[in-house]
């Protein structure tokens, strides 16, 4: 069983005198987060077996990754997404207009989210690799909630979770993310109540900070990549599909124009659900308030 903590703290009302009456931090299980908005840079260290990598000692190699851009999601016993753990490069994203003028080749030209060093991948549908999840709003400033903690562990994520780490080049790069985390706090968001113990921010966060870190195998059998990698990542807001949203291709395809999907910027959203049992005990406060305003 996943050992899971979600920690929310909601408004649940406002007495004459503007003061928010808040109901007290509680544990439960659910949440999502969907952001294309983040970049990563760092470094990976090479090692010829999982000994002396979890040791950190005899590194092979050392790889420098500089400005990717990243697309995550993460969804956790939430109401209308079913839980799945995925970051990978955001390599769909182009200002190609190869078909037509809003219509394009997916990823092509996209050296940042796509092709080169330091692209990575895990996409697990149902998060059966995914060990421990917290979230948590907090920083209410009398309007919002302006701050946003997210923490993801798991381990085990293979050829199932589509997993992949570019080492040196992007063939060949498929193998296991024997251990990922991911540690970050988004800021300037504008999170709401928009249901008992439901809080959400769906505008695009001004800053992070955080990582993501992992210990991938490449098991692919391209020449010169097999091996294991520290990976050691810092996030930042430098991201290529953000500055140049405006001139994203609307539609793109990667069957060769058979097919399109949607290649603009999304909407970054991040949302806190309070457990069953929890979202009763929101209901109950809320009235229990409305009775003492009387």
């Amino acid at each position: 069983m996943l050992n899971r903590t979600l920690i929310l703290s909601a408004a649940v009302g406002a007495c004459a005198f503007g003061h928010v009456a808040t109901l007290p931090a509680l544990a439960v299980d659910a949440g999502f987060v969907s952001t294309n908005r983040f970049g990563y840079e760092g470094t990976a260290l090479r090692y010829d077996t999982m000994a002396d990598a979890l040791a950190g000692v005899n590194s092979t190699d050392t790889i420098n990754i500089t400005d990717r851009d990243l697309a995550m999601v993460v969804a956790s016993d939430d109401t209308s997404v079913a839980d799945r753990t995925q970051f990978l490069g955001a390599w769909w994203h182009t200002t190609d207009t190869f078909y037509s003028p809003t219509e394009g080749r997916a990823g092509w030209g996209n050296t940042t989210g796509n092709t080169g060093v330091g692209f990575l991948q895990m996409f697990d549908i149902g998060a059966v690799s995914t060990t421990g999840v917290s979230m948590s709003f907090s920083d209410f400033d009398g309007s919002f909630y302006t701050t946003f903690d997210l923490s993801v562990t798991g381990e085990n994520a293979g050829e199932d979770q589509f997993s992949r780490f570019s080492a040196m080049g992007n063939n060949g790069d498929g193998g296991v993310w024997h251990g990922y985390a991911i540690n970050l706090t988004a800021t300037g968001l504008e999170g709401v109540g928009i249901s008992p113990g439901v809080i959400e921010s769906t505008n695009q966060p001004t800053d992070v900070s955080g990582s993501i870190s992992g210990l991938f195998e490449i098991t692919s059998t391209a020449a010169g990549q097999e091996g294991f990698y520290v990976v050691n990542l810092a996030l930042s807001m430098d991201n290529w599909a953000w500055d140049n949203r405006n001139d994203l291709t609307p539609l793109v395809s990667s069957d060769g124009g058979d097919t399109f999907f949607d290649g603009s910027f999304p909407d970054s959203v991040f949302r806190v659900v309070p457990a069953p049992g929890a979202a009763a005990f929101f209901a109950l406060g809320g009235a229990a308030l409305a009775r003492r305003r009387r």
